[in-house]
């Protein structure tokens, strides 16, 4: 694949699916490229040696960002909320049949 075959389809990744987005960037990233983004979300890859002044004032380097799995599509992150909250209430269960256990091993003695 060429540079500008990875650009084009790092810009289809980070609009449509950010997670892949972001395994492929570690990917190209641990093969020896660099990877640029735009603030229009538009990306540039150059080998890790050959990286111009032009593209540093365009570009940010792309770096493992928290803010790009904000991203997640709409029904990925209710999804998470709902297993987060399940996972709450089952600890707080947890929580509640513990101390009620004590509680009667307390009175027993």
């Amino acid at each position: 694949m060429n540079l500008d075959s990875l650009a084009q389809e790092l810009d289809r990744l980070y609009q449509f699916e950010i997670s892949e987005y972001i395994s492929r960037c570690d990917e190209l990233k641990k093969s020896g490229f660099k990877i640029y983004r735009n603030s229009d979300g538009m990306h540039k890859v150059v080998a890790s040696g050959v990286s111009g002044r032009k593209e540093q004032e365009q570009y940010n380097y792309v770096e493992n960002d928290k803010s790009v799995k904000k991203k997640d599509n709409i029904f990925i992150r209710i999804k998470n909320r709902i297993q987060k909250g399940v996972e709450t209430f089952k600890a707080v269960v947890r929580i509640a049949k513990f101390l009620y256990n004590n509680g009667r091993n307390e009175n027993i003695r």
